[in-house]
């Protein structure tokens, strides 16, 4: 039986699988959303990526409810990386995400790791040593001024703007506020969230008691899709809590009706969060899928955060029902499956970009217990393998591989956890392009089949595997008919 609550400290260690000692947070970052990675792209990287800066705040919040020198001392590592990785004009370095390295512009992947410094000021602020505080302030104060002034009016939200990412600069404002007590942005700020909510914000959808938000104001018929709206509740919240305004909550509340009264059921029978609302032939229709798993924790924290402003049933009643959806579909290795319906490696491939946003969340929803640190650094060297439709994730310490399926020769991807380099595994015969070093082959990495009606394993021990299936065909765990064993 599934059970009801994911494996919070599990998540933890396998995103801390994915940590540097220079505090860089590595991933192949996979975006189940809009379908996009550095291997569509051809960018082939896995280093940092400022989309999983959430990761510190959900330590720092862990921290702060049960102390741990280990996790201190790793948080102080990612503090320091991240307040320090910055390209000439300001911006944050590493903010590619999907798009890898070779991408260097960008609002919310800048206004992101800002909210994520803030939240870690504030809940680190009375332990963190001083200099690292200092950085963080310093750190915010030159992206927000320099990095992200080209964007917008003067670094303030106009008709170009993306909804969710200039909320989530809003949001860095406000925290900022909040945690140093400044007051440099306090005025436009303001001025800034009133001006989200009369343009963005678009009342009675799907119902009268909910609002969605456009994603831009150009575009009419597009809301923005539901892992996104948290960057809109949670500054909503901070700004009632730091300007006194209550109807500020009531804005918070229509946004949290909208992503849980848009909700699905799937075919497993768990909640999911909907793609996007879009309008044709005269009215609007709901689009479910293909969606993430991973990363909804963003509108979920903010829908978490709003029940404890007001008591909700319904809305707590979705909570509940999305904590089993993550457990549901969390491997015993700790990551969460990414998405359904895409039928590709965006199904299958965990990004730590995404998963630490679901880290921070489940955190803040249901706290850290006893044994959550031991848990957290307990080393983990199982072979895991999350298998697809069309590919599957494979993973042992710090190699890792996108695998097909024998005599399936389509993704062939391998890659370290400590390499920000990755790409195909080109056979020897091949003699140009990119080899990986030998280092990148996992030694005696199982190999599955694909038959016309299941899957198996053909060469491999399976007491030495954790298997886990989103495939249509069956898994039929053990050697269906092991090809060591046949003849050449």
């Amino acid at each position: 039986m599934t059970p009801a609550l994911p494996n919070v400290a599990a998540l933890g260690n396998w995103l801390h699988s994915w940590v540097q000692p220079n505090g860089a947070i590595h991933g192949f970052h996979n975006h189940p959303v809009w379908g996009v990675n550095p291997y569509r792209l051809a960018d082939f990287t896995a280093g940092h990526t400022t989309w999983a800066s959430p990761f510190l705040a959900g330590l720092a919040e862990a921290i702060a409810l049960r102390p741990d020198p280990r996790a201190k001392a790793l948080l102080e590592r990612m503090v320091e990386f991240q307040t320090t990785s910055f390209l000439p004009d300001g911006q944050y370095d590493h903010i590619g995400f999907n798009a890898g390295e070779i991408c260097k512009k960008g609002l919310i992947h800048n206004a992101l790791p800002n909210t994520s410094l803030g939240l870690t000021a504030l809940r680190a602020r009375d332990w963190l040593a001083p200099r690292l505080l200092d950085q963080i302030r310093a750190a915010i104060i030159r992206n927000l001024d320099t990095g992200c002034l080209p964007y917008g009016k003067h670094g303030r939200p106009d008709p170009s703007s993306v909804a969710n990412q200039d909320y989530a600069r809003i949001w860095a404002k406000l925290l900022y506020t909040q945690a140093f007590g400044d007051k440099r942005w306090y005025d436009t700020t303001r001025e800034d969230v009133d001006y989200m909510i009369k343009t963005f914000h678009i009342a009675g959808m799907p119902d009268a008691d909910s609002a969605g938000t456009l994603r831009v104001l150009g575009i009419k018929d597009i809301l923005e899709p539901s892992e996104y709206y948290g960057l809109m509740i949670c500054p909503l919240l901070l700004a009632a809590e730091i300007y006194g305004d209550e109807t500020y909550i009531d804005e918070a509340a229509k946004l949290c009706r909208h992503v849980a009264r848009s909700h699905w059921i799937d075919h497993r029978g768990q909640t999911r969060c909907h793609r996007m609302w879009y309008y044709a032939g005269n009215r609007w229709h709901l689009n479910r899928g293909p969606m993430l798993i991973a990363g909804m924790g963003d509108s979920l924290e903010g829908i978490q955060r709003y029940v404890r402003h007001r008591r909700d049933p319904e809305l707590e009643a979705f909570l509940a029902a999305c904590d089993r959806t993550y457990a549901t579909y969390q491997h015993p290795r700790g990551f969460l499956v990414s998405g359904t319906g895409w039928q590709s490696e965006v199904d299958i491939a965990p990004s730590t970009g995404w998963q630490s946003h679901d880290f921070r969340h489940l955190v803040h929803r249901h706290g850290v217990d006893a044994g959550f640190w031991d848990a957290f650094f307990a080393p983990d060297d199982r072979t895991s393998v999350l298998l697809g439709d069309q590919c599957l994730w494979l993973e042992r310490g710090q190699n890792w591989a996108i695998g097909d399926y024998l005599w399936q020769s389509v993704f062939g991807l391998v890659g370290r956890k400590d390499c920000v380099r990755f790409g195909p595994d080109l056979p020897d015969w091949i003699e140009g392009g990119w080899h990986p070093p030998k280092n990148y082959a996992m030694p005696d990495r199982p190999v599955f089949i694909k038959t016309d009606d299941h899957i198996a394993l053909w060469t491999g021990l399976p007491e030495q595997l954790a298997v886990t299936s989103i495939a249509t065909h069956p898994y039929v765990p053990g050697p269906a008919m092991s090809g060591a064993s046949r003849a050449p």
